[in-house]
């Protein structure tokens, strides 16, 4: 057996070990979330992977260029797959969603992918067509070198940051940086030893024996993170169940916003106490960041107070992350039965709308993330549009601004 073929069976074993879990651990949750879809775009990735060795383990008798050609579409269909997962990492890349309108919502990310990998798959054929074999080969190396590093490092910054939920060591969070930087530098060694074998071909061993122990911490990585998502939402789902059978306190009024002084976002609930009549308690929730729970917290809001009830295929992440925000700093925990009505899929608030209050509202309704959780739920909104939208013809932006404006006019 060559070097090269133990590599490839090496890479194959590791890649299709690490995809069959993830389709399997993508099969146990059975939820309708990010992460979830997160989950499988990263598994079709990894079964990418398994084709590509496989491709190169059969090494069809083909021309040069042309072989070159097909590994280098085979590998665009993994850098697809991971660039398609990106979207769906909860509070990672909000610069690049306030920054570009493609990254908001993850459909339309997902045509856009789409569509520059069928771009880059024209680009190899008009290479293949026009360019003679030897510069075309190496032409085609740069781009799909170009292409995964970038998409490497981007799945990294990912799964770097949301691993750092859960392990916050500082220590271990430095192992994770080294551990991806190490395996981005092999999607630019490798293509460098391709294009450059006579200088470089010394470091090939290494840079081989680096990737494949790379890739294997990244699916150690990929399967820690979603795994223990899966933990968390069974481990939160337990707590509510219990608190449920314990629960002494209801809450009767919420107050939220941004406190200027303190430069943090806030949410303050009053309970009242089943069991006492005068026993009354004010717990407050407050963040130094805008998060994506607590522009869900406004949104329910502002729709409790329009008496509107909202239904969305992701709202049962929305609720179970609004929860989560509460719980994990309250003294007082909720679960969603105590705080949201739930008439047959359309889901508002139980707090009445008198006993809602949201302080700064110009500054709350100027922050992107706000607006992007109102407009996502814009179909529930229908009939405020329609009564506050008289320009048929406005563009799509404009009908989006029209809807904030409407939600934010409070009855």
């Amino acid at each position: 057996m060559t070097t090269k073929q133990f590599y490839l069976l090496c890479l194959i074993g590791i890649t299709i070990i690490g995809g069959t879990i993830m389709m399997l651990l993508w099969r146990q949750i059975k939820l309708k979330s990010s992460e979830n879809r997160g989950m499988l775009f990263i598994s079709l990735a990894m079964f990418s992977w398994t084709l590509v060795g496989i491709y190169k383990l059969s090494d069809p008798p083909m021309p040069p260029l042309i072989n070159a050609i097909n590994d280098r579409i085979l590998s665009a269909f993994s850098n697809l797959f991971l660039l398609a997962s990106l979207p769906y990492f909860p509070n990672v890349f909000e610069g690049l969603k306030e920054r570009f309108t493609v990254f908001r919502k993850p459909d339309q990310w997902l045509n856009a992918v789409f569509i520059f990998f069928a771009i880059v798959t024209v680009v190899f054929t008009l290479i293949d067509r026009n360019v003679t074999s030897d510069g075309g080969k190496k032409v085609i190396i740069a781009i799909d070198s170009v292409i995964s590093t970038t998409t490497i490092t981007l799945i990294s910054i990912a799964l770097h940051r949301s691993l750092s939920r859960f392990w916050k060591d500082n220590m271990l969070s430095a192992f994770l940086g080294l551990i991806f930087v190490l395996l981005i530098s092999t999607q630019i060694v490798l293509p460098l030893i391709a294009i450059f074998p006579e200088t470089l071909k010394p470091l090939y061993m290494f840079a081989l024996v680096m990737l494949l122990l790379t890739m294997v911490f990244f699916n150690f990585a990929s399967v820690a993170y979603f795994g223990m998502v899966n933990m968390e939402m069974i481990e939160i789902a337990n707590i509510e169940s219990e608190k449920e059978k314990t629960v002494h306190y209801l809450p009767s009024s919420i107050t939220l916003g941004f406190d200027n002084a303190a430069r943090e976002y806030f949410i303050s609930i009053n309970f009242h106490s089943l069991d006492t009549q005068n026993d009354k308690k004010n717990i407050q929730v407050s963040s130094t960041k805008l998060l994506q729970p607590f522009a869900n917290w406004v949104l329910f809001c502002l729709a409790k107070k329009q008496e509107v009830k909202l239904a969305h295929p992701d709202l049962s992440t929305t609720k179970f992350r609004m929860v989560e925000f509460w719980n994990k700093e309250a003294e007082v925990k909720l679960t969603q039965d105590i705080i949201f009505n739930n008439d047959r899929g359309l889901f508002d608030l139980k707090i009445e709308a008198e006993n809602i209050a949201i302080e700064n509202i110009p500054f709350i309704r100027s922050k992107f993330i706000v607006r992007e959780a109102i407009i996502k739920h814009e179909d529930c909104f229908n009939d405020l549009t329609d009564l506050n939208t008289n320009e048929k013809a406005s563009s799509k932006l404009a009908k989006q601004e029209h809807l904030v404006d409407a939600v934010f006019n409070s009855k």
